[in-house]
Parts: structure tokens; sequence; C-alpha cells
């Protein structure tokens, strides 16, 4: 098996945002997460990202990246550290009273990021357009991410008996 690094069009682009996102994360104060609270959005949020990935760039052959049909390793770095990266950071430093302007520069954020890909021409799309991806990150960051943090900073009440 031979590893191929920076072989792809684009591909410096992916470690680029790659790079710049993991450095955010392990430097951004802690605001709403602690560590544990990274670890588990960067767990939930990577799942879900190569879910994703799984169904709508391998099953429905919407999209390829590095114009290929297998998974490299700039592939297996961007689809787990990038979305997870973006969340984490959504999560920490989201304010609920100012719920849609966190939203709508998250999912403008993502969008740019994407046509990133696209316009470097490590992202082909095939039956896809960039532009679908706007109400998927919008959902995300207006719902479900709001939501997740919720539960993870809910407190419990523990009794000592």
């Amino acid at each position: 098996m031979k590893i191929e690094i920076m072989k792809a069009e684009g591909e410096w682009f992916v470690w680029v945002l790659v790079l710049i996102s993991v450095l955010v994360v392990l430097f951004m104060p802690k605001k709403n997460l602690t560590w544990v609270g990274v670890y588990i959005t960067f767990g939930m949020a990577g799942y879900m990202t190569w879910v994703a990935d799984a169904i709508v760039g391998g099953t429905f052959d919407l999209f390829d990246l590095a114009g290929k049909k297998t998974i490299e390793l700039g592939d297996a770095f961007l689809i787990s550290f990038v979305p997870a990266s973006l969340s984490a950071i959504f999560a920490n430093f989201y304010n609920p009273r100012k719920r849609w302007v966190y939203a709508v520069f998250f999912t403008l954020l993502s969008f740019v990021l994407e046509l990133g890909l696209v316009q470097t021409g490590y992202m082909e799309n095939i039956n896809w357009k960039t532009i679908y991806g706007i109400p998927v990150y919008f959902f995300f960051y207006g719902f479900f991410f709001p939501w997740f943090l919720r539960v993870l900073t809910k407190k419990k009440l523990k009794v000592d008996t």
C-alpha cells in the first residue's frame, strides 16, 4: 500500500483547512465546552460526517473527493477533522441570544469552505451543486447543534445516599 500525499488537485487546500481548524480547536478559549465536551462533539460530528459522506458521496455518488472513488489520506483527514472542528467551534462559542447570527455565519462559512474545495479542484460535483449544502448546514447549525449543546451541558442532579 502506497500513501500518496499532495498528489490530488487542490489537496493543499485540504491540508490548510485541517491544520487551521485543528489549531483553532486546540487553542480556542473554552467557553461552553470543556475538553470532554470538545471530544464528545468531535465524535458526534465526525461520525455524522462519515455516515453522510458514505451515503451521499458513496451510495448516491453525488460527488467525488480527490478525483477518485476511493478514500484517500486527504479525504480521511478532511472528513474527520474539518466538520468536527467547525462543530466544536460552533458549540463552544454558541450564544442562544444570537442563535440565528451563529447559524447563518457558520452556514456561510461551511458553504464557502465547500466552494473552496470545488474551486481548487479537490471536490468534483457529479449530481450535486454546492448550494445544495446550505439547507443542510443551516439545519445542523440552526437546530441540531444548539439542541446537542443543551443535552451535552445539561446539569444532572446527583443524590448521594
